[in-house]
């Protein structure tokens, strides 16, 4: 059986782990579940002797509530803000599109969902006021699960370095 240095492997899966905070900022990637993976895989291959049970669980409720954010957060702030189904709908294509067509990071998707909402909501409804509003709540939306993923990817490596400080 293969043997790893313990002493290496803690430390490839911290650089890892900073490497996943890193991502975390491109809006695309699932922020929350890599950061995640790193640790479980590191606590399996060290045979959980660093990341504590309790560590994995509070890590995994964490990397859940993130990865399900884009789920359910949207319809708490559509339910708050009136902004439609076909209107989220629009403002997620449009982000996906505008990631592709301008990709410079984060521009091109905050571009791409205000417009995306824009074009939906005057299309149903034909008025610029409704459509401008409707692509502020995009943004906003937007920066509050960005502002979520990457705090709850902190909150997986705060944990993960807790765990690995006080196992030592």
């Amino acid at each position: 059986m293969l043997q790893l240095d313990p002493t290496l492997l803690l430390i490839v899966a911290t650089v890892m782990m900073l490497v996943t905070l890193v991502l975390a900022f491109i809006p695309i990637l699932p922020g929350p579940l890599m950061p995640w993976a790193v640790a479980i895989v590191y606590g399996v291959i060290a045979g959980w002797t660093r990341i504590t049970p309790l560590a994995a669980v509070v890590m995994t409720v964490l990397m859940v509530i993130g990865v399900t954010a884009d789920y359910w957060r949207p319809l708490l702030g559509a339910k708050a803000t009136g902004m439609g189904c076909k209107t989220s709908l629009g403002s997620f294509a449009g982000g996906v599109i505008g990631t592709f067509l301008i990709p410079i990071p984060l521009l091109g998707t905050v571009i791409g969902l205000v417009a995306g909402a824009l074009v939906i909501e005057l299309a149903q409804f034909g008025d610029l006021k409704k459509a401008m509003g409707a692509g502020k709540v995009a943004l906003k939306l937007f920066v509050v699960g960005y502002a979520l993923n990457i705090a709850i990817s902190v909150a997986i490596f705060i944990v993960y370095v807790i765990s690995v400080l006080t196992t030592g």
